[in-house]
């Protein structure tokens, strides 16, 4: 297994086995998204088997021997799925000081699950990326589909599902980018690539739904875009440049 293990790149570690990382790896599957489970239950090899776990590590996920057998260096990002806050801080903690210890250019991805406010903002400040709380999303989810049920099942078509004709993507301007300071319109992003810009998120955290094209795009924007998977690969590819695009002299 830790050979099999050590031949992965840019995979998730998801940490402890629950109900969430049953569902989770469901979906990691269906995407060819590579992952490996890291749990101290004594029966994981049983738990591996009936839930399709194709790695596993049998280990308590914060301690530097659970990091080293995930070959975590060679890892994307980390997911902390316990139910106790405590687990889930210990894990961040670790996970961020081995990724001082080994002076990676890219921090790690870490997402973690927390069920209240409180704790989602304690797991954000000791330097979770993302924190999602179960109960919460449940509850928006079932307040989106009783207030607009056809709303639902169309976003269920189009975006939730794996081989869905659209998809949505927040892309971040980086700072080399030949867009920054630039306006909406100058980009050419529709004649270019063929996707639509819904909202722009600036460097304060304000998002601006429908932008028009008279926008600037400044430093540490992020753009809301809908569009084919082709076409927002497309995307990052033309913002990522660091000089104009040569397609922007055929439009």
């Amino acid at each position: 297994m830790l050979y099999r293990i050590a031949r992965l790149k840019n995979h998730f570690v998801i940490c402890h086995h629950n109900d969430i990382t049953i569902e989770l790896s469901k979906q990691f599957r269906e995407n060819h998204i590579p992952f490996v489970v890291v749990s101290p239950n004594k029966n994981l090899a049983e738990i591996a088997q009936t839930y399709k776990y194709p790695y596993y590590v049998q280990e308590d996920p914060h301690t530097e021997m659970a990091l080293l057998k995930s070959y975590l260096s060679s890892a994307k990002g980390i997911i902390t799925l316990s139910e106790n806050v405590a687990d889930n801080i210990a894990q961040i903690a670790s996970t961020r000081l081995y990724e001082k210890e080994l002076e990676l250019k890219r921090p790690y991805y870490i997402m973690a699950s927390a069920t209240n406010a409180r704790d989602i903002d304690k797991l954000k400040k000791l330097g979770a990326d993302a924190v999602i709380s179960p109960t919460r999303l449940m509850a928006e989810r079932l307040s989106a589909m009783s207030l607009r049920p056809d709303m639902e099942n169309m976003l269920e078509k189009l975006l939730y599902r794996k081989d869905a004709p659209i998809d949505m993507e927040e892309i971040t301007v980086p700072d080399h980018s030949w867009m920054r300071f630039k306006k909406l319109k100058e980009a050419h992003l529709r004649d270019i690539t063929n996707v639509s810009i819904v909202g722009i998120r600036d460097a304060k955290d304000k998002f601006i739904p429908m932008p028009k094209g008279d926008t600037l795009i400044g430093t540490g924007s992020k753009l809301l875009v809908i569009g084919t998977g082709e076409s927002i690969r497309a995307t990052k590819r033309i913002i990522r440049k660091k000089q104009k695009p040569e397609e922007l002299k055929y439009v």
